[in-house]
């Protein structure tokens, strides 16, 4: 299978409003992919049904030939999402986020300090590493995200509205 992305027939309604209306897509392994559209489109719909965070009115939706409905918790080691709006956790350092969601996808001790440095270098954050969330720019945190999403090493990185 090549598919990284299966989705056929996809519909998402929301009190009797379609937001999705039957959405077939289909993307390849290594392929770069972003879907375009006005406000209110289903982008961001369409990202929290592949991401498990909404689970689809009708459709089929595979990530890696694992359904995202009927086995969301193997689905999810499969993806990073970097969402719209800031999702670290304000009251930790970017080092002490990161090793939370490295603790969370399991990643082993050594692997985890590791990964973290890495990742902080990656992202130009090592300076910054031992810093609450508030104390650095809007720039840094969308790095320290990004970071964070590429923890487990995933196949698959969604990244909602990424020039916001």
């Amino acid at each position: 299978m090549r598919e990284m992305i299966a989705i056929s027939g996809l519909n998402k309604d929301y009190s009797g409003k379609k937001v999705v209306d039957c959405l077939n897509l289909s993307v390849d392994r290594g392929e770069l992919f972003g879907f375009l559209g006005p406000n209110g489109a289903g982008k961001t719909t369409t990202i929290r049904i592949l991401t498990t965070l909404t689970k689809p009115s009708s459709g089929n939706v595979l990530i890696n030939g694992i359904d995202v409905v009927r086995d969301p918790a193997s689905v999810k080691s499969e993806f990073g999402v970097v969402q719209q709006h800031l999702s670290l956790n304000r009251d930790l350092t970017i080092a002490e986020n990161l090793e939370l969601h490295a603790r969370l996808h399991h990643l082993a001790p050594y692997d985890r300090a590791k990964r973290i440095a890495e990742l902080l270098d990656y992202v130009e954050l090592s300076d910054h590493a031992d810093y609450l969330v508030d104390d650095v720019s809007g720039g840094m945190k969308r790095r320290a995200m990004i970071a964070r999403a590429l923890i487990h090493r995933p196949k698959l990185l969604f990244l909602d509205e990424p020039t916001v």
